[in-house]
């Protein structure tokens, strides 16, 4: 569905968007009982649109919340610490039964580049609508809101969220590990020592994927320095999971893989003690429970996706092609993926032990 979806957005959407007069541009006024979120898209972007969420709901307590998401992230809307109704942005008879209520008072599409979510906020019932101003579709929006491949993507999220008078909240830029910060999954996790590193070996693109064995090698250096690690993930991540921990029968390694709800994911990776991972939405899932984060990046824009704070360290090689993904698109890649390829074990490692001498500084 996600790759008819795309290729019915190149081919179709985004020609005709071109046609359509753009809305007269307007400032948000009057009261708010009703908001449609659209977020389609992977589950990376869903988890760091909530941050938003939690501040608009702040804002506007009472109002009524509708999502609009795709089942591939929907699940990260369970994770709000209050109610919200989520519509399956992929079933055509869900979709057009929300044309039939009654008018949304915002309508905010979080989506940063695709064309058919911006239709939807278009022609949906609503007074006011907020988007991106990428490609054609800033005609489908009363405020279009600049974009930035170079800034932190929960910023931009907030930003998208300031013409109807939510700001970013007085905590942000938050300090990690300190205070009670409100969109925080539950309270932060042992940092003592005491806890267990974690592993996610997956990633949405095979492009940010380091492999198992290289993720092995670094089990190896944790369970010989005397740790008990756990990895983490889904069904997808499930034979790797078994593979490292059949490679240690001492039971050093725990299989945390091959669970079936985000929430499953959330309480392993909650007791942890710090994450290593590629470019991944466990990566951002992390960062909302406090959980700090080793991160290897190669296609991806670090700017844009790397979590922030003295409690996160990113590794990347340096290398003049990197990074080469915009909106969500990797290009196809004459070298292999030599960003993600050619950073070794002993490299991970090497900054692996920085990383944890600085947490425990």
């Amino acid at each position: 569905m996600e790759a008819l979806l795309k290729r019915i957005d190149r081919h179709l959407v985004q020609p005709s968007m071109g046609l359509l007069p753009p809305l007269s541009p307007m400032e948000f006024s009057g009261d708010i009982e009703r908001i449609l979120v659209i977020r389609p898209g992977g589950l990376g972007d869903a988890l760091l649109l909530l941050p938003s969420l939690v501040v608009l709901h702040g804002a506007y307590p009472h109002a009524e919340l509708v999502v609009l998401a795709e089942p591939r992230n929907a699940q990260a809307f369970s994770l709000l610490p209050f109610s919200c109704r989520v519509v399956n942005y992929t079933r055509m008879d869900r979709l057009l039964a929300l044309f039939m209520e009654p008018p949304f008072d915002v309508v905010i599409d979080t989506e940063q580049w695709y064309g058919l979510s911006a239709l939807v906020a278009r022609f949906m019932k609503g007074t006011f609508k907020v988007g991106f101003d990428t490609s054609e579709r800033k005609c489908c929006f009363h405020r279009n809101i600049d974009y930035s491949h170079h800034e932190y993507e929960v910023e931009a999220f907030f930003r998208l969220f300031q013409p109807v008078g939510v700001k970013a909240p007085e905590w942000w830029p938050f300090v990690p590990f300190q205070g009670n910060v409100p969109f925080y999954l539950q309270p932060s996790p042992v940092r003592d020592g005491k806890g267990r590193p974690a592993i996610f070996t997956g990633a949405s693109h095979l492009s940010r994927r380091w492999g198992k064995e290289n993720f092995l090698e670094v089990v190896r250096f944790l369970a010989g320095d005397g740790w008990k690690v756990a990895v983490v993930g889904g069904y997808g991540e499930k034979d790797d999971g078994e593979y490292m921990a059949s490679s240690f029968p001492d039971g050093k390694v725990l299989d945390c893989t091959g669970s079936t709800s985000l929430r499953e994911t959330v309480g392993a990776l909650s007791s942890c003690s710090l994450l290593i991972t590629a470019d991944s939405s466990v990566m951002h899932l992390a960062w909302l429970l406090r959980v700090p984060t080793l991160s290897l990046f190669g296609p991806g824009i670090l700017e844009k996706w790397a979590p922030r704070g003295p409690g996160h360290m990113a590794v990347k090689l340096d290398m003049p092609c990197s990074p080469c993904t915009r909106f969500g698109t990797v290009p196809p890649c004459p070298h292999d993926y030599a960003c993600m390829r050619d950073l070794t074990p002993e490299m991970v490692v090497e900054a692996l032990r920085d990383f944890m001498a600085s947490l425990e500084g």
